[in-house]
């Protein structure tokens, strides 16, 4: 919808007014207790993973070339700068497919980039457990709104990674309440945060672990976009509605009024975020949740399987179908659609050490790859809905042919 007229008031005013505004007493219970479970799914993701390699290259960078100071890396000894603490949790807790999601026609990624943060800013500016709290929910709902303002366009027609997209500003946002800044100087902060959105999907298309640091990315710019801010750099107003701004940049199709309508009484992101329990990308855990159905309701057995038909909306196709059936790292594996329901089939399971013992055997399973290589994907009108789905069609040895449609 981008002949919407523009907000009398800017839209990152109007962001920033809410926000630094909100008070933990205004949010709904229910708000806060799904924002607990986030806030811990996060912390355990970043402390489980932090040995991975992304994670331990994110330490390296950070002991190399990062400033001293007090932020915690989490799961280590290690501290630094809140902007590098943050970079290396935020990289750690995205690094392996298990962090949230918002799913449900939200796309987005807030607890991996808002998370380590708050923490670091919140730890090094010595903010109360309320306050911190307070810059958490407001950073997961500023992320939840965005992705519905230009998802899926910005990513399916554009090609931009979300994480560090939606996340900067999140990030600046939730840095600007716990320095306590005014509201111009958060007006800027968001302005700047612009200059800092970034990512591009190819990860998905021909590999590489940069996907890993896209939080971490999206972080320590956030953190840095509010502190140019406070220290006299502005930004444009209209960051997010001008006709050069980051709407009209990134997205061919999008809804500003997500943004900005309703701030304060009602809450998008109880309603569209999810916590992920398989260690893969999201779009997949709509199939693995049919599969699961046919495999409780009917009686087979992966050999009995002649072909696998995966009916998806038009994104699962582009990010999870590019890969085919033969991953080269764990990378590709977990954004294979064939590969990781093979995996589903053959092994039951689809969990961080699942992959790992995947890549430890170099991709190479023969009942795994040759189930891989009857795996088709299709769009699917169905699936291709406001709360997405997945199809899961079994065409079997004997003639039957079983199907299941699940949200994940």
């Amino acid at each position: 919808m981008n002949d919407q007229p523009i907000a009398p008031t800017p839209i990152a005013r109007q962001l920033a007014e809410w926000a630094l505004t909100l008070d933990l007493r205004q949010v709904e219970s229910a708000v806060l207790e799904r924002m607990k479970l986030h806030l811990l799914d996060q912390i355990g993701a970043k402390v489980s993973c932090r040995n991975l390699p992304a994670p331990s290259i994110a330490q390296r960078y950070v002991s190399r070339f990062g400033l001293a100071g007090t932020a915690s890396i989490l799961g280590t000894s290690m501290q630094a700068d809140a902007e590098y603490a943050a970079f290396a949790n935020a990289t750690a807790g995205s690094s392996f497919e298990i962090d949230d999601y918002g799913g449900n026609g939200a796309y987005a990624h807030p607890g991996c980039v808002v998370v380590p943060s708050a923490l670091a800013v919140a730890e090094v500016s010595g903010a109360s457990g309320a306050e911190f709290m307070c810059a958490v929910v407001a950073g997961f709902e500023t992320i939840i709104r965005l992705a519905l303002a230009t998802m899926p366009s910005m990513f399916l027609e554009r090609g931009f990674h979300q994480t560090a997209a939606h996340g900067v500003f999140a990030v600046a946002l939730a840095a600007a309440m716990l320095e306590k800044d005014d509201v111009a100087t958060a007006v800027n902060a968001l302005g700047v945060a612009g200059s800092y959105a970034s990512g591009t999907t190819e990860f998905s298309q021909s590999g590489g672990e940069v996907k890993r640091a896209h939080a971490g990315i999206g972080a320590s710019g956030g953190i840095r976009a509010e502190r140019l801010a406070r220290v006299g750099l502005t930004g444009p107003p209209t960051i997010f509605e001008g006709r050069r701004g980051f709407l009209e940049a990134f997205s061919n199709a999008y809804d500003a009024r997500f943004l900005h309508e309703e701030l304060g009484t009602r809450w998008h992101f109880p309603e569209r975020a999810a916590l992920k329990p398989h260690a893969s990308c999201a779009l997949i855990h709509h199939h693995f949740a049919a599969y699961d159905e046919l495999r409780a309701a009917e009686a087979f057995a992966p050999a009995d399987i002649e072909e696998v038909v995966l009916g998806c909306e038009p994104l699962a196709i582009v990010h999870t179908g590019a890969t085919g059936p033969r991953p080269r790292d764990v990378v590709g594996a977990q954004f294979s659609a064939e590969y990781g329901i093979a995996m589903r089939i053959a092994r039951g399971r689809n969990d961080v050490a699942s992959y790992l013992d995947a890549e430890a055997a170099g991709f190479q399973d023969p009942e795994i790859a040759a189930l891989a290589q009857r795996v088709r994907l299709e769009v699917d009108p169905e699936c291709a809905v406001e709360i997405p789905k997945g199809k899961v069609t079994l065409r079997l040895r004997d003639g039957r042919t079983l199907s299941a449609t699940a949200y994940a």
